[in-house]
């Protein structure tokens, strides 16, 4: 029975992404045609196998949805998570365990529709720690936090009302502060909402920061 769980699990996380790239397809034709929508499939298909063989041997794979009305944009990203160390008790049944989180992600602007080719391109790495306690009907069992580094590509993006957001440069900061539950005592399938924040913390001319509300599906294998 456990062996079977596992399996439809799998192969839940593996339709995650699936369903995100079938469900931007016909987008991505209307964009660049089938030679776009070809090479852009191939990102999200290698996303879904990488979740589903777990072959850098994470401890959790993590999607996630944003969006901030006030800058135009919404945000995909996939992230692989690393417990860094055993999970230590800060006063009675709560605990901290510190992570590692490594991500991609993929900023859409929405000056022309959801069409894939106005993005920003965001690859980071985020140690962080998430605090827990019993849970409470698998409604609310923990807290995220996270404060970590992003390389962002390109660092221009057009808005809606035709302003350029310049981020300044490549490196930018980011932090997180998320909580969440899970679905059942077994705890392989999670969900959270939590903010993020992207900015360079002044170290170039421009800080044109960003924030995103976050919604993620988690699966620790």
């Amino acid at each position: 029975m456990k062996n079977r769980f596992l399996s439809h699990a799998k192969a839940t996380l593996l339709l995650l992404p699936l369903t995100f790239a079938i469900t931007l397809a016909p987008q991505a034709v209307k964009a660049d045609e089938v030679g776009g929508a070809l090479w852009r499939g191939a990102t999200y298909a290698t996303i879904a196998a990488v979740a589903y063989t777990n072959p850098f041997n994470a401890d959790s794979f993590r999607f996630t949805t944003g969006a901030y009305p006030d800058h135009d944009a919404i945000q995909f990203e996939a992230n692989l998570r690393y417990d860094l160390t055993e999970t230590k008790h800060l006063f009675r049944a709560v605990t901290i365990t510190p992570f590692l989180d490594v991500s991609y992600s993929a900023w859409q602007f929405s000056k022309d529709g959801l069409n894939l080719t106005n993005k920003g391109n965001v690859l980071g790495i985020a140690p962080g720690a998430r605090i827990e306690w019993p849970t409470f009907l698998y409604v609310l069992d923990f807290i995220d936090v996270r404060a970590g580094v992003s390389i962002l590509a390109p660092t221009q993006l057009e808005n809606k009302d035709d302003t350029v957001r310049d981020f300044g440069g490549n490196f930018t900061f980011s932090e997180q502060f998320a909580m969440g539950g899970y679905f059942s005592e077994q705890k392989r399938w999670e969900w959270q909402v939590g903010i993020q924040h992207h900015s360079n913390h002044n170290i170039y001319e421009q800080n044109n920061g960003i924030e995103f509300y976050n919604i993620t599906i988690g699966y620790n294998y």
